[in-house]
């Protein structure tokens, strides 16, 4: 339905409410009537799809799991983008109770708009707002006689304006966009407040304390008030917490308001049965009531007036609030407490939504579409980086609906037997287990019955190491037990009874194994215990792998992962691994910004154990997904197994590149490619560097202090046909890190700068014979069996800037991008003979003169841009030139030069 043709239905709705208006019907009408005959069709005529014949769950009803919910909730692509509350036509919605019921259930569910409608009239109220007054959250209000006359206005709640993302627009030009944290954010930053608060105060009470135990308490008293607060507002429990507390201040404030809790959490656990409640030395330790005042209080109302309201909290959004809290404990624990790097350093980082449904529904519902009701209890579910358990509690969810189906009906000890028998989980963090089992446990929370102790398959232990003491004494020593190692097939021993895993699923962590991430101890025992590390080791290979040989054949495995791995050379194993072992693989790019603040391109990584078949390529853009096609696994053989999803979509592109791959020879064949030095890394050298040598960068000069001092280029000294120079020299000696005794200097080599530039032309490199010293951030290119001119204009063409792109997929990416030397050492070079050698290399004599000219003489000259022309018409017959060595169609170039 276009704009105009629903502009002409909702007048007729407008209408049939005047008749109403005419024959004094309005107060009799309730809200199960306004809903059904006015607000639904109304928001059927904005082009929602409101009883979900075409899309799933775009409209729904919420369910009554909090005393504050509203009536239907909106989604575009599975994730809400604002809330209803209908109300009857004889309603007055200036109340501001039915706006604050509408703004607070919104905040809890992290969704912007609130809509509060009984056709009379709409509210459109922005939950990102603090609620000081209802003026504040008002985004904007129509009357029903203004529907018609202010319709651009209305057209803003239709779905086309919110998949176009125009009510965004409007309110950030209005100035009335997010002005307070979401619930995330502001639960996180609660928490660590009480956690400093918690702390502080144990430690200042209970001298005997030592940390590690201090941290645990902490933990555990944070995690019980989240979960009796969880059971209040799902009306399971009184609001017990705020009693005891109002109990405290009613007497005087004469007893322990800790000590009462206590009490509190032995009740807890006589009638829940849960570890988290089980008796624990915290329950001795003596704190301030103060404290506890504050943290009790503020688990209901936020300082800024929003009320939280854990029913309404989904359960991934608490995932992600405790995966960004375990990072900040850990991270502030290495700082304090000169402890171990745990979750940031692991890489760990929290997952939308709607990765995570994806990744099940194309794993787990693979297994669950052929799976009988006796099937059930042999589908075993694994995440072996499990952290705060988003993955879990999806994949529990899809065993319950498919048990549901299966069984007709389920009831709660349905629920927990999944949890117990289906789902597992591993992580080498104790907190991060613990909360996991909460997240779990509070999913299944509907009563107060006693609960599952899920010790057993949610467990601590370090996925990748395994084995027995004797094994792992030969790599660790003494410091064996430190490493945490699971012993898979002993501690699972039910799942290995089936072969192992059905499903394996998780976001691992992304760890290098440069620096201080691994010892050389761990560093050993990963590369003589899994097939695909090399010397760029990094953890979420590990777990790959790890994940393969745990899955039974046929199982299915599901990760996301950094997409790096599709077209750097250290990942051809990898590539050559997925394409040639696995079957019913999927690579799915993602586009969208997936973990925040976190510097990352990231990837699906999705396949069946089996035998190979063919590849899906696919992509995430604005959390939608498209199949860019079905590939044979042969069809990436070429240029190590390089993966390349944009280039996939461009079936001109890749002939392109077939041909040029036709009539090319890689660089490493025409001459030796090899990086630079390294000046320094603690450790290197002769004698070692110290840090200090390194901090103070003490081989470099402003002055030439002797003969072992060589002028020094940096990256950006290294230009596009001209070299600068930074003024530094370098020591050059065994006392660098890597001298790199091997490269040439001085002498005829070409220098190409590491990092390229945008298109069109995007390779840095120039030639020189120059005495000059180039670290790792430009390559040198020596030992020529062409002409080192002809090889410098190829490499600085526009074709080869083309190729690269559609190669390595640089630019797609929003990271800084980058290549190495094992990539330019598969550049494209044409077979060229003798005198198209020599006539490129003349052109590309001239451009070294011309670039030299340009950038001695002033910028914004006329001679300066006279210059700049000759230089663009020598660049387009040097393209030329190298188009021609390609027997290039006008169309061909056409598409390059796009």
């Amino acid at each position: 339905m276009t704009k105009q043709e629903a502009k002409q239905q909702i007048a007729k709705l407008i209408e049939k409410y005047q008749r109403l208006v005419d024959t004094r019907k309005v107060k009799s009408y309730n809200e199960a009537q306004t809903r059904n005959e006015f607000i639904e069709p109304l928001f059927e005529f904005l082009g929602w799809d409101m009883r979900n014949l075409e899309n799933p769950n775009e409209v729904t009803t919420e369910e009554t799991v909090s005393k504050g919910r509203v009536d239907l909730a909106f989604r575009l692509n599975h994730i809400p983008v604002m809330f209803l509350e209908a109300k009857a036509l004889k309603v007055d919605l200036d109340e501001w109770k039915w706006a604050e019921q509408a703004i607070n259930y919104s905040w809890n569910k992290s969704v912007t708009w609130a809509i509060l409608s009984d056709f009379e009239g709409i509210k459109v109220f922005n939950a990102e707002i603090p609620p000081k007054s209802l003026s504040q959250n008002l985004f904007f209000e129509l009357k029903w006689h203004e529907y018609l006359d202010r319709f651009d206005q209305l057209w803003l709640l239709s779905k086309e304006s919110f998949e176009e993302k125009k009510l965004a627009e409007q309110a950030e030009k209005w100035g009335k966009l997010t002005k307070r944290k979401q619930v995330g954010e502001k639960l996180f930053e609660d928490l660590t407040t009480w956690r400093a608060l918690l702390t502080k105060d144990f430690r200042k009470n209970n001298s005997n304390i030592d940390e590690d135990a201090l941290d645990e308490g902490v933990q555990k008293v944070l995690d019980r008030l989240i979960f009796i607060r969880t059971a209040e507002d799902r009306k399971i429990e009184q609001n017990i917490l705020l009693s005891l507390v109002r109990e405290w201040e009613s007497a005087g404030k004469k007893h322990n308001i800790f000590k009462r809790l206590n009490d509190g959490f032995r009740w807890f656990d006589d009638h829940y049965n849960s570890k988290l409640f089980s008796s624990h030395a915290l329950e001795n330790w003596k704190a301030d009531d103060k404290v506890f005042e504050t943290i009790i209080k503020g688990l209901y109302q936020t300082t800024d007036g929003y009320r939280y309201d854990f029913s309404a909290i989904s359960t991934d959004v608490l995932g992600g609030i405790y995966e960004q809290y375990l990072g900040y404990v850990q991270e502030k624990a290495q700082k304090d407490d000169k402890k171990k790097s745990k979750r940031k350093s692991q890489g760990i980082y929290y997952t939308p939504k709607y990765v995570v449904e994806y990744l099940i529904e194309q794993t787990l519902g693979e297994v669950l579409k052929k799976a009988k009701a006796k099937d059930i209890p042999n589908i075993k579910i694994l995440d072996p980086a499990c952290g705060s358990g988003s993955f879990l509690i999806s994949a529990y969810d899809k065993m319950l609906e498919a048990k549901t189906k299966l069984d007709k009906q389920t009831g709660l000890f349905d629920r927990f037997e999944i949890l117990k028998n289906n789902i597992y989980g591993v992580d080498l963090d104790e907190q991060a287990i613990e909360i996991a089992q909460l997240n779990l446990l509070l999913r299944v929370l509907q009563q107060r019955t006693k609960l599952p102790t899920l010790s057993h398959n949610i467990r601590i232990g370090n996925s990748l190491v395994d084995g027995d003491m004797e094994k792992l004494q030969q790599y660790f020593d003494d410091v064996w037990r430190e490493q945490k190692a699971f012993n898979w097939k002993q501690e699972f021993s039910e799942v290995f009874e089936h072969e192992g895993f059905s499903v394996i699923i998780g976001n691992p962590p992304y760890v290098f194994a440069r620096g201080k991430n691994f010892d050389d101890s761990a560093k050993k025992y990963f590369y003589e215990n899994y097939k695909l590390a090399n010397y760029q080791l990094n953890t979420y290979l590990l777990f790959i792998e790890r994940a393969y040989n745990l899955l039974q054949e046929g199982g299915y495995f599901g990760f996301i992962v950094p997409n790096t791995w599709l077209t750097i050379d250290t990942f051809a194993p990898l590539r050559k691994f997925l394409l040639e072992e696995v079957g019913s693989l999927q690579i799915i790019n993602i586009y969208d910004k997936v973990f925040g603040d976190a510097n990352v391109d990231t990837c699906l990584v999705i396949f069946k154990k089996g035998r190979r078949s063919k590849v899906t390529l696919g992509e995430f853009r604005d959390s939608k997904l498209k199949i860019v096609g079905k590939f044979s696994p042969d069809d990436f053989k070429d240029n190590n197994h390089i993966i390349n999803i944009s280039l996939a979509k461009d079936k001109d592109k890749m002939m392109i590149l077939k041909k040029v791959a036709e009539k090319s020879k890689q660089l490493k064949d025409s001459a030796t490619a090899s990086t630079g030095l390294k000046a320094y890394q603690t450790g290197k050298g002769k004698p070692p560097q110290t840090e200090e040598i390194k901090n103070n960068r003490v081989f470099h000069s402003k002055n030439k202090e002797d003969e072992n001092y060589i002028k020094y280029l940096e990256g950006r000294d290294v230009k596009r046909y001209a070299l600068g120079w930074s003024g530094e020299y370098l020591s050059y000696g065994d006392w660098l890190a890597e001298p790199r005794k091997s490269v040439p200097f001085d002498g005829k080599r070409i220098l190409v700068r590491q990092i390229p530039s945008q298109p069109p032309y995007a390779i840095n490199a120039v030639f020189t014979e120059g005495k000059y010293l180039n670290d790792i951030n430009s390559m040198v290119i020596f030992d020529f069996k062409v002409e080192p001119l002809f090889l410098l204009a190829v490499i600085n063409s526009k074709l080869t800037t083309f190729w690269f792109a559609n190669t390595f997929d640089k630019f797609q990416r929003k990271t800084f991008p980058q290549f190495k030397v094992k990539e330019l050492a598969i550049f494209p070079i044409p077979e060229a003979n003798e005198k198209e050698q020599a006539e490129i290399t003349k052109l590309a004599e001239l451009m070294l003169n011309l670039q030299k000219e340009a950038h001695e003489i002033t910028s914004n000259t006329d001679k300066h841009a006279r210059l700049k022309t000759e230089i663009e018409k020598l660049d387009e017959k040097i393209d030329r030139a190298i188009y021609k060595l390609y027997n290039l169609t006008d169309e061909e170039i056409a598409t390059i030069e796009k």
